[in-house]
């Protein structure tokens, strides 16, 4: 029988970078198509991307032996700044599940499934509402008013699991909360995209207001990364968050970083996903910057409507009698809705010869387009999460003492979304679902 400091030497094995890579690899679709960069912060700790905003070149004929013309100005740059965010986690073994892990190697594989999970759907499952979010952190958004009870209805997937301590924001506000306040999730229906809270009940909520992590989100700023939605977008972000690389969108010659949106008429207007409105966004991309789409993105309740017209084309051939394989369009194949490095969120559908991806969490009505060689995950020295212990001292115990009877790992990262060109980027919204 293993000693109990074996099985901690085993986990901490167990848990290292790769394993957590795999971990992320696993729960997070935007994670997988994102490519990762390490981005080293100088003594300012800001990460500066130099930015080309003008090229006033000149090219004219002249006449033989004619004077030579003057160049007409400067090439325009400017400067877009930086900062990782911080990112850390808790989480704690009992002492029990230590003593009946060391016992054989059946327990000592359930303890590994049970912190498996807990690292998916407690830590990575929040770093993927970062990536898809505002930059808030949005683990659900309303998509009205809804007051009066515990119960609040949100209009995509909510990224909530049980137990997650979360409050509701103000979406206009950068410092209320809206009845709920440090509440652990106690109820979540998938199918009707509601979420119960231990106590509280919503009060004076409206569209746009959202779940996010108790005490992430305040006067002070916002505590998660930028998200695809304000990346993918034309105006700033709300102020709690900042302007992207602190360059304003709404400044007058700074459409060089605005992405396209491409709205319904009036904004808000509901409409559906046609050939011709798909194409209109891809060409603007192309039209504005140079850069070809790689990758389309849509919740589920898309693909589900516009199954038929997004399905690959479909040949018979007579000289063959079998089922038709997932390759006729009928349904998606579980093996490549899987997660993974070059399948993340892949389904059997593509526009335009461009594979159309599957984020179940990504916001309703929304279909983004990116460029991935433009837009990726900057990260410190670590790629992902990793225990205080094997980050900065190998002496240092892997699991610390705690008040109760467990033992406690601290996890740590530095990341932030980033982008080098927001015109790689288009945003569909408005898109009907049902």
């Amino acid at each position: 029988m293993a000693l109990t400091s074996d099985v901690i030497n085993m986990f901490k094995y167990t848990y290292g970078s790769d394993r957590l890579l795999y971990l992320a690899s696993q729960e997070i679709v935007m994670w997988n198509i994102l490519s990762r960069r390490q981005k080293p912060v100088s003594g300012r700790g800001q990460w500066i991307l130099p930015v080309q905003t003008k090229n006033a070149g000149v090219w004219v004929g002249h006449a033989e032996g004619g004077p030579k013309t003057t160049a007409r100005a400067q090439p325009g740059t400017a400067e877009a700044t930086f900062a990782l965010k911080e990112f850390h986690g808790i989480w704690d073994i009992s002492w029990k599940m230590l003593q009946d892990a060391r016992s054989d190697e059946y327990s000592f594989a359930r303890a590994i499934d049970f912190m498996d999970e807990g690292f998916k759907r407690r830590v990575f499952r929040l770093i993927n509402a970062d990536l898809c979010g505002y930059g808030r952190g949005e683990l659900g958004i309303l998509p009205a008013a809804d007051n009066g009870d515990a119960t609040v209805v949100v209009r995509s997937l909510p990224f909530t699991d049980l137990g997650m301590v979360v409050d509701l924001m103000d979406d206009t506000d950068d410092n209320t909360t809206l009845g709920v306040a440090a509440q652990p999730v106690s109820s979540i229906v998938v199918p009707t995209r509601s979420v119960t809270t231990a106590a509280g009940s919503a009060a004076g909520t409206a569209a746009g207001d959202y779940y996010t992590v108790a005490g992430s989100v305040r006067s002070t700023g916002s505590l998660h990364t930028f998200g695809l939605m304000n990346w993918a977008d034309s105006i700033n972000p709300k102020a709690v968050v900042g302007n992207l690389g602190n360059i304003n969108r709404s400044t007058a010659g700074n459409e060089y970083w605005q992405a396209t949106v491409l709205a319904g008429t009036p904004p808000g207007t509901l409409r559906p996903w046609t050939e011709d409105l798909g194409l209109q966004g891809m060409d603007v991309c192309r039209e504005r910057g140079g850069v070809v789409i790689t990758d389309l993105i849509s919740n589920l309740a898309i693909l589900r409507r516009y199954h038929d017209n997004l399905r690959a084309d479909t040949f018979f051939a007579l000289q063959a009698v079998k089922e038709f394989g997932n390759k006729v369009g009928v349904g998606r194949n579980a093996d490549q809705m899987k997660s993974g490095a070059d399948s993340a969120g892949e389904t059997v559908y593509e526009f335009s010869g461009i594979p159309w991806r599957a984020e179940p969490f990504l916001d309703s009505n929304k279909i983004v387009g990116l460029n991935r060689e433009h837009l990726f995950i900057g990260h410190g020295e670590n790629e992902v999460p990793r225990p205080l212990s094997e980050i900065f001292d190998e002496q240092t115990p892997y699991f610390t003492t705690t008040a109760n009877t467990t033992f406690e790992v601290v996890s740590y990262w530095q990341g932030q979304l980033l982008c080098d060109q927001p015109t790689a980027l288009v945003r569909w919204d408005d898109i009907a679902e049902q």
